[in-house]
């Protein structure tokens, strides 16, 4: 009987007949079991089985990924509608404009581009009702004093706009501004500052900076007060100019986003909560300290 060392390192040449025989001949067997069979038919059928499962695995992935480009590159009409409807809060809304207009005054104005006019012969004053019902403009709000906040103002806004006494509009839209307004401004004595800017969009177009920056310089400074700041919804940049003022007011951020969220909801945008959390108040503070416009206080 042949006795193998309990070794687990034991070596093929330590393998030997305790009787002295070939180690060669007794250790066939054991070289036999310890090489692949080749030429096993049984072997070559699961290698071509193996073949087969991973060509099969391959082609499913290759069918899913250009499942998956097909579901990416059919935009359906309903995919479009929801992008739109996420821009719209920062276009200039000319149709609720025109219906607004011709409410008011019973005129039917015309486009030209993003200018509103009104036709030829029409009457090119606004009609200030002083019976009227006051209607503010939607999302309008007090910010501090005598600074005011609301979304793009309608014809049927202009009574409680007057009301206001205001000596400023600060207006953050890039569209040129409706002919009949500035009519307005002009018979209210009204000062027009207009910084158009974009809306926050993931992930490449941003506030900017310097907009806002330049954009607080006007409203802090008493000469232009009372003021009203706004975009075209009161949301959005509108939000973000008030969440800058309120970080000189040193609120919280937890109550300056609380705010924020208020007039945003139901689209809030974090990037418009970013860019408060980090916008870089050195120069603004440093202009607000030398003429003495800081501390932002209530009356």
């Amino acid at each position: 009987m042949n006795e193998y060392s309990e070794d687990p390192f034991q070596m093929d040449e330590d393998l030997k007949n305790d009787s002295g025989g070939d180690p060669s001949t007794k250790n066939s067997a054991l070289l036999e079991d310890i090489t692949p069979r080749y030429e096993d038919p049984t072997y070559h059928s699961q290698s071509i089985m193996y073949q087969d499962r991973e060509e099969i695995r391959s082609k499913i992935a290759h069918i899913k990924l250009e499942e998956r480009n097909a579901a990416n590159n059919n935009t359906t009409e309903e995919d479009e509608e929801e992008v739109y409807d996420e821009d719209i809060d920062d276009k200039f809304d000319t149709e609720q404009y025109n219906e607004q207009l011709q409410a008011q005054n019973g005129n039917i104005p015309h486009s030209q581009g993003n200018r509103i006019e009104v036709k030829a012969g029409a009457e090119a004053s606004p009609i200030l009702d002083e019976g009227a019902e006051l209607t503010p403009p939607e999302n309008f709000a007090p910010v501090i004093n005598t600074i005011y906040r609301s979304s793009f103002p309608q014809p049927v806004n202009f009574t409680f706009l007057k009301k206001l006494k205001l000596k400023s509009i600060l207006c953050l839209i890039p569209e040129d501004y409706p002919l009949l307004h500035q009519k307005f401004l002009e018979e209210q004595g009204i000062k027009l500052f207009q910084l158009g800017m974009s809306g926050n969009k993931e992930p490449f177009v941003k506030i900017s900076s310097e907009l806002i920056t330049d954009a607080i310089k006007i409203v802090i400074d008493p000469e232009n007060q009372p003021i009203l700041i706004h975009c075209n919804r009161g949301k959005h940049r509108t939000g973000c100019l008030v969440g800058v003022l309120r970080r000189l007011q040193k609120w919280s951020l937890t109550i300056i986003f609380d705010e924020y969220r208020k007039f945003a909801a139901p689209k809030e945008r974090p990037m418009d909560q970013q860019f408060i959390e980090l916008y870089d108040e050195r120069e603004i503070v440093k202009f607000a300290k030398e003429n003495e416009f800081l501390p932002l206080k209530w009356d």
